[in-house]
Parts: C-alpha cells; structure tokens; sequence
C-alpha cells in the first residue's frame, strides 16, 4: 500500500514554512493533504504558524500577546531568502487547501479552552466542512474535546513523539495515530488498524524510511520531501 503523503507546515524548499507561498507551492504537488499548526492571537484569532512566537527584525513577539492586525503587519525573519514573508491567515489556509483539493490536517498548538474549540470546529464546517479536515496534537484534551462536541464527524489524530502511554487514550477517543516513524511498531500499527484507525508517520525525509513505512502499511506520512509521486 501506497501511504498517501502529506506535505509537512507547506512545501517550504524556497518558500518559509506555514507561509502562503509554502502552501501554494504545496496545492500545486501530488500531495493529499497540507499540514500546518495553529495559534490564537491576543484577540482570539487563529493564524498559522510552528512556534508560539514570532520572530521579525530580529526580537522575538509572543502570538498570544499580539493582535491579529499587528501580527499581519510583521515581516517574519527567515535563512531561505524569502522576503517579504508573513503570516498567514488560517482562512486563507483553509481556501488553499479547499481550491486545490487538498485536505487540511491542522495542528492544534498548545491548550485552547474549550469555547474557542467549539468556535474553531463550527468555523472549519462553514468554510470546508469537518468531515474534509483532519485536527492533530500532541495535548490529547484538545482533541478529546473536540470529539465530544462533534462526535465521529471530526476526524482526529493523536501526535506521539516518544512517550507512548497515552495510545489507549487515542483509540478510546477513536483517534487515529500520528507517530514519529522511529517509534512507530508493528504491533501499534496492528492495533490501531485492528480499531479501524489510520496510522500516519512523521516526518518521513529519506527513501529507506519511506520503504519501510510503506511495507508496513502505514495509512500516510507526513514529510518535507515526498509527495505521491516519491
């Protein structure tokens, strides 16, 4: 089986990661979904970007303490060249993905209270609906939450870098599996697969890996490198 590959914060060999460019070049490959994370500014809206803080003109900001318009203002530093970088909104995330066919698969950064939760998911449904995204993070109680305030029709996967004593939590949710590819065995595979859940592995960069994890029968990777056609 073919993992269906999923392309890690956008396609960023030119363009900085979660960026606009990034996930344009990513909508133009033969990827099934686009990853990205997401944080809640000062005033309570979501934008995309890996880390809990910016940094521009060399300082670093804190995006729960920046507005929304403050943060559109700044340039984002980066070593790949790319100028005149900036965040981009997680709507036009969202369109990207819808326009090109692409599935989101959001990361939820962080610890959210549960009324934005509610807030994000009922957003989500009215721009491209619930059933065509995927919510990833490694906080279990985000996704826990969500999956109590929309039961199956959100489709949720749990993050495991290395601790692994929360997998019973994830298949008792119905989470499916989001895994760093060396911790990944062969009898958690058949576990989740036995519950019926998917099983992705990240981030997959070299060929050997790839191999491996498609003789498995891993459901997706997630990877900077490989898209369908690897």
């Amino acid at each position: 089986m073919i993992p269906r590959a999923i392309a890690h914060r956008g396609y960023h060999k030119k363009y900085f990661e979660n960026t606009k460019e990034a996930f344009i070049e990513a909508s133009k490959m033969d990827f099934y979904g686009i990853e990205t994370d997401i944080h809640l500014t000062k005033d309570l809206r979501w934008i995309t970007h890996h880390n809990d803080d910016i940094v521009s003109g060399g300082k670093h900001y804190f995006i729960k303490d920046l507005t929304y318009e403050e943060i559109m203002k700044m340039p984002l530093d980066n070593d790949q060249g790319h100028e005149n970088a900036t965040v981009c909104p997680f709507e036009n995330y969202l369109s990207i993905c819808k326009a090109s066919g692409k599935r989101p698969i959001i990361e939820i950064k962080n610890s959210p209270k549960w009324k934005y939760l509610k807030k994000l998911g009922k957003s989500v449904d009215k721009l491209i609906g619930l059933k065509n995204v995927t919510f990833i993070g490694f906080y279990p109680w985000p996704l826990g939450k969500l999956r109590l305030s929309f039961g199956r029709k959100v489709h949720l996967q749990h993050l495991i870098e290395e601790h692994t004593e929360l997998l019973g939590y994830a298949r008792f949710f119905k989470m499916g599996l989001d895994i760093r590819d060396k911790v990944l065995t062969e009898k958690m595979l058949k576990k989740f697969h036995k519950k019926k859940l998917e099983v992705n592995c990240w981030t997959v960069d070299d060929e050997e890996t790839l191999r491996r994890l498609e003789a498995m029968g891993v459901d997706y990777i997630t990877s900077n490198v490989f898209d369908q056609n690897a």
